[in-house]
């Protein structure tokens, strides 16, 4: 034996049995970590590709520029791509149609559509002047085919084009619509067009650099050079977002949110490896003083502890590595076939390099940081205590315990729960750190269903609306499509902005009033704030408001609007139009204000079984002049994506709430172990099984209940902290205690106490008295 180090092996090899608990935590930490990182990464490329099909390749787009200024720029060594591109009409406000059909203009190069864009889906870049490029919803909405001719309607005459191509750059805006089309030309027609109707133009320059991190230095370097203003350099925050390179605040926030992800996983890891191996010390206490009266010293058994931790790296390391990926390829799997839609680009058997590296450093970076405390615990042990006999780590006692608890196996099971200060904060830190989380985390899936309409109960899957919300929809039409067959809701809606108004809340001159149908009133009943929402129906003076940070009407506010005077009886926490300066009322008390009966938008939730016919017999019932949009596909992929966040979050919890469970079995389990001399002693004077297993339950419960009480005093306040930041800032909900949660808690943490006192009970009960005296 050339240094005391070599024992490591040795008492691997003799302490095998034992240190398998200490290497599966090892292992779970590694397989967590790699699992995690792994998906992320697979996710990452699945979402960078679909925001370049959905958005585009380029980084930057720059406006107000010169072609020289651009073609300067276009010679940086970090530059690969540019392309020209500009817009009109994109809001269908002119009166400029593609056969009967509202259009969008677009002037493009090539290198833009093709390259920049991806925007090509069928067909070929226009190769003349005479050719186009249609939106991809123009075959259904015009029924054309490529080679057809198309007849492009502008106020100074008509032009004929030949369809070559579909597609757009931006397919998310043009998908589902069969109002409005896309048209998209070389740039010398669109130049034409737009002379003869006297409409100037300013095409706007895209730029790709050879990646996102060149892109975010070249911006500065380029804003500061030619001296452009802000306002005419901005970035594709799709792209650049996804590479981590964005300046958007709250694209940076994802990141912030996944940091804090990978910092509560590492120290659930060190709080469970940690405490296996102060139990794993403990029991050790007569090797480390040996050692110490043969001449070890202090610091050779920290590096003794050290080198063990890392020796059993050796194993659980590559085993967590493998399952890791494993659990990953079954993970990306389901994203892939399960999920589809923006995850289907999804890997499924890729290995992420990022995945493996992090899950090997992080695993031996925590087992490092988990050695540290048992190392020095292990370095005090003094030779004396080798030499006497006297193995026990828990300090002397000089009196009897204070502790009154009934019977005396519940206080020796508290005594022996708090005897070690480090191994119960360790233990409490493991439960309070899953309730914290269990506490906080739904906070933030109920502000994502917030932020998406389409996840919302009054989401519609055909809308129709009047062109910039023009008041053009007839009450009847409402009737009609109610009776036809497959349509399961309907409700409609009226919206007119900046009515001038006073208010007896001061600094108010103009409102946005909004009339909502009975059915919609209905469906709005559930997002209720304050007050009752049942004088609202009807022909009446009482209206309500939507609460959030951004409007400053509140409840019992009374408003003047045309000589007519309303109160704000209720608010909501959202609404189908935007909240500030809000006053919804009744179709009835729309028409008292206003005068006009029509609606701007109707909402059509259909039957599954029968939404393609039903969308037919409507869309044969609306004119040109309204818009139609078929949202199924978009709302589908927007529930599939939250679905997918909220298996993904609450996987995060279940892994969070296995490890504890994991870590106070391995806790009792190593308690119990350690204890097996004063059990058989205990056994041998008489206490019977159902007593010791009173014991430890008890240990066992007192774990638990000091982990809800820091678990719950802690995560409480962060849940009201968070949902007030969030919700009731945002939406109005207002705070209430989270019964329901807390009482999940309970019940978890009581399970948990359940699960890991069985086996270790029932070992030592089956074990003989005397072989519990004799156990070393």
């Amino acid at each position: 034996m050339k240094s005391y180090l070599s024992l490591v092996r040795i008492s691997a090899k003799v302490r095998k049995k034992q240190n398998q608990m200490t290497i599966l935590c090892i292992i779970i930490s590694v397989l967590l970590v790699t699992t995690i990182f792994s998906v992320a990464d697979m996710g990452i490329r699945a979402e960078n590709i679909y925001m370049q099909d959905r958005h585009g390749s380029w980084h930057i787009k720059l406006e107000n520029i010169s072609q020289d200024t651009v073609g300067e720029i276009g010679r940086r060594s970090d530059i690969t791509t540019v392309g020209w591109s500009e817009v009109f009409n994109y809001d269908a406000d002119q009166s400029y149609y593609v056969n009967e059909k509202k259009a969008a203009l677009y002037g493009t190069d090539e290198t833009y559509l093709t390259s920049l864009a991806n925007g090509i889906e069928e067909g070929a870049y226009p190769q003349s002047d005479d050719e186009v490029v249609l939106s991809s919803n123009a075959k259904f909405a015009l029924n054309v085919q490529l080679g057809d001719r198309v007849t492009l309607y502008t106020p100074a005459g008509d032009v004929d084009f030949i369809v070559s191509g579909f597609g757009s750059d931006d397919k998310e805006y043009f998908q589902g619509q069969t109002y409005l089309v896309a048209v998209y030309m070389t740039q010398p027609a669109f130049a034409e067009i737009m002379g003869k109707n006297n409409i100037a133009i300013n095409p706007v320059c895209y730029v790709q650099f050879r990646n996102a991190r060149e892109a975010s230095k070249g911006i500065l370097e380029i804003q500061e050079q030619y001296h452009l203003p802000e306002n005419s350099i901005s970035e594709n925050t799709a792209v650049m977002g996804i590479a981590g390179q964005s300046s958007n605040t709250s694209v940076n926030g994802i990141y912030k949110l996944a940091a804090m992800l990978f910092v509560f996983v590492l120290l659930a890891g060190v709080l469970m490896i940690s405490g296996s191996m102060n139990s794993n010390v403990a029991q050790r206490t007569k090797i480390f003083g040996m050692l110490r009266c043969i001449g070890a010293s202090r610091q050779q058994i920290i590096r003794f502890v050290r080198l063990e931790a890392l020796n059993w790296c050796k194993t659980a390391v590559p085993i967590g590595l493998i399952s890791g990926t494993v659990i990953s390829w079954g993970v990306c799997a389901w994203l892939h076939y399960g999920v589809g839609d923006e995850f289907a680009a999804t890997p499924v058997f890729a290995v992420s390099p990022i995945g493996i590296i992090c899950g090997a450093v992080v695993g031996v970076m925590t087992v490092l940081l988990a050695a540290q405390s048992p190392a020095r615990r292990a370095a005090k042990v003094s030779p004396i205590a080798a030499v006497s006999g006297n193995m026990m780590s828990a300090a002397v006692s000089h009196h009897a315990s204070k502790l009154r608890l009934g019977n005396v196996e519940r206080t020796l099971g508290v005594h022996h729960a708090i005897a070690s200060k480090r191994n119960w904060i360790l233990m409490t830190g493991s439960f309070s750190l899953s309730i914290i989380l269990l506490l906080c985390l739904p906070v933030g899936l109920d502000f994502a269903h917030e932020l998406v309409p389409s996840l919302q109960s009054w989401n519609a899957d055909i809308a129709l609306n009047g062109y910039s919300n023009a008041l053009i929809l007839e009450q009847d039409l409402v009737d009609k499509i109610e009776a036809i067959s497959g349509v399961e809701n309907i409700w409609a809606t009226s919206y007119m902005k900046h009515i001038p108004a006073t208010s007896s809340n001061e600094g108010i001159d103009h409102v946005n009033l909004i009339s909502y149908s009975d059915s919609l009133l209905d469906i709005f009943q559930d997002s209720m704030v304050q007050g009752d929402i049942g004088a609202v129906y009807g022909k009446s003076n009482q209206v309500m408001t939507i609460s959030n940070k951004d409007n400053p009407l509140k409840v019992g506010d009374t408003i003047q609007i045309a000589g007519k005077e309303v109160e704000i009886t209720c608010s909501v926490s959202s609404g189908v139009w935007p909240g500030e300066y809000s006053v919804i009322c009744s179709q009835e008390t729309f028409e008292w204000l206003t005068g006009e009966q029509n609606y701007c938008l109707i909402g059509i939730q259909l039957n599954d079984k029968t939404a393609d016919t039903a969308m037919q017999q409507i869309n044969s019932m609306i004119g040109n002049d309204v818009i139609f949009q078929d949202a199924r596909k978009q709302n589908q992929s927007d529930a599939k994506t939250y679905l997918a966040a909220q298996v993904v979050l609450y996987s995060f919890l279940a892994v969070i709430a296995t490890i504890t469970i994991f870590n106070i079995i391995n806790s009792i389990s190593m308690s119990v172990t350690a204890r097996t001399k004063q059990y058989g002693a205990m056994r041998a004077v008489g206490m019977d099984g159902k007593q010791l297993t009173r014991m430890i339950a008890a240990e066992a419960f007192t774990y638990a209940v000091s982990g809800l009480i820091v678990g719950c005093g802690i995560g409480i306040p962060i849940n009201h902290f968070l949902h007030e930041r969030l919700l009731t800032r945002y939406f109005g909900t207002p705070w209430s205690l989270p019964i329901v949660l807390i009482a999940i808690i309970i019940f978890f943490d009581f399970i948990s106490v359940l699960i890991a006192v069985r086996a270790p009970s029932k070992r030592i009960c089956k074990m003989p008295i005397t072989e519990t005296i004799n156990e070393l």
